[in-house]
């Protein structure tokens, strides 16, 4: 094998050119693909905190419908015992006024039946002296009528 000039040449260009790639060409290439790869690292690890955060915030989310389902069924029981309540006093309130109505209404139907008494008391007697009048052919005066009247009514 003979070496000669252009072998000695090319081997010359090529360290030539591999120094050049190294020193111009390399730490460009070199320094985007690292600044790629911490892009891709970081997208990746945002990407995981996305899912976690996604889980979070369904757990929570989860949480929040369990949480609203058992206020609300709370308030719909508090509401039920409170119309439960108005009812029961309705009740209350309404045979206390029916009590009080039916008590006003016998008291009524007493004080007619004794004005009535009185009234039929007043005329009995009235009646007796008039047929005593004509039985006796006399007349009795007002006050002496009046006295006899209450005496009668005492009496009876």
């Amino acid at each position: 094998m003979d070496i000669n000039i252009t072998l000695l040449g090319e081997v010359i260009t090529f360290a030539v050119l591999i120094w050049v790639t190294m020193k111009y060409v390399w730490p460009p290439l070199a320094g985007a693909m690292e600044e790629r790869q911490k892009k891709i690292a970081a997208g990746l690890e945002a990407a995981e905190r996305g899912q976690k955060d996604l889980v979070l915030a369904q757990q929570k989310i989860t949480e929040e419908l369990r949480h609203a389902k058992n206020q609300a069924t709370a308030i719909i029981d508090k509401a039920e015992l409170e119309v439960n309540k108005l009812i029961e006093d309705g009740r209350a309130k309404a045979q206390i006024e029916g009590e009080k109505l039916i008590a006003l209404a016998k008291n009524n139907i007493e004080h007619e039946v004794t004005k009535a008494k009185t009234i039929l008391q007043k005329q009995t007697v009235e009646i007796a002296i008039k047929a005593a009048e004509k039985i006796l052919q006399s007349k009795i005066d007002a006050g002496e009528q009046q006295k006899l009247i209450e005496q009668l009514i005492e009496e009876i």
